[in-house]
């Protein structure tokens, strides 16, 4: 699969003090960099998405700021696919230390097979567990080389003009395949997000229980 990587890092870390997630440590990387490595392994490249600032510099990976700044998550995953080059995007919040590029692969085989045998054409496929999906840890076209119809990133350009910015709203609109991993530990692990300072801290536990 020809694909890119993109860390949404431009959040406002509010639940954690302000501090900004993506810098927090886990091991001795951040997680920012933890997510890098693990992207790196599959895509071609690897870029992180920020709003007005950037917060976590020494990544070695190119930039993406916002287009339309102060619209959350939407605003960064449209920055994304206008800058991507390849036909697929995995995308990646900055506060899943524990996310791992076999989640992507899974994604990614069943979207193929998909694909395939239901002669369907996706615009992504997001996770879900126990009833609730996972639009910022997906793979998502960035381009339908051939096709009429427009893009993902044209019709969420289309919806931050109407000032709505839920990603889910979005996602009604395009051809999504939910992955339901409700019965898989490993992938629900993986999408677990870092909010709170007491989550930061039973993870650091975490961490230190398994050394």
């Amino acid at each position: 699969m020809q694909a890119e990587g993109l860390i949404l890092a431009g959040g406002k870390s509010t639940r954690m003090g302000g501090r900004h997630k993506g810098s927090l440590i886990y091991g001795d990387k951040t997680f920012t960099h933890l997510l890098v490595k693990e992207l790196k392994r599959e895509v071609s490249r690897v870029r992180v998405s920020y709003g007005r600032e950037i917060k976590d510099e020494g990544t070695g990976c190119p930039v993406v700021m916002d287009i339309y700044p102060e619209c959350g998550p939407i605003g960064g995953i449209y920055a994304g696919l206008r800058a991507c080059e390849r036909e697929w995007m995995l995308t990646a919040a900055c506060d899943m230390p524990l996310m791992k590029v076999e989640l992507y692969r899974y994604l990614i085989d069943m979207l193929e097979k998909r694909e395939k045998t239901e002669n369907i054409i996706y615009d992504g496929a997001v996770p879900v567990t126990d009833g609730r999906i996972h639009p910022l840890a997906a793979v998502y076209r960035a381009g339908r080389p051939g096709l009429r119809r427009k893009n993902m990133a044209d019709l969420l350009e289309e919806q931050i003009g109407r000032r709505n910015y839920r990603i889910r709203d979005a996602l009604k609109g395009l051809n999504i395949l939910y992955a339901d991993l409700s019965k898989e530990a490993r992938f629900a692990q993986m999408l677990c997000n870092i909010n709170t300072i007491e989550e930061y801290e039973r993870l650091k536990n975490m961490k230190d229980q398994r050394i």
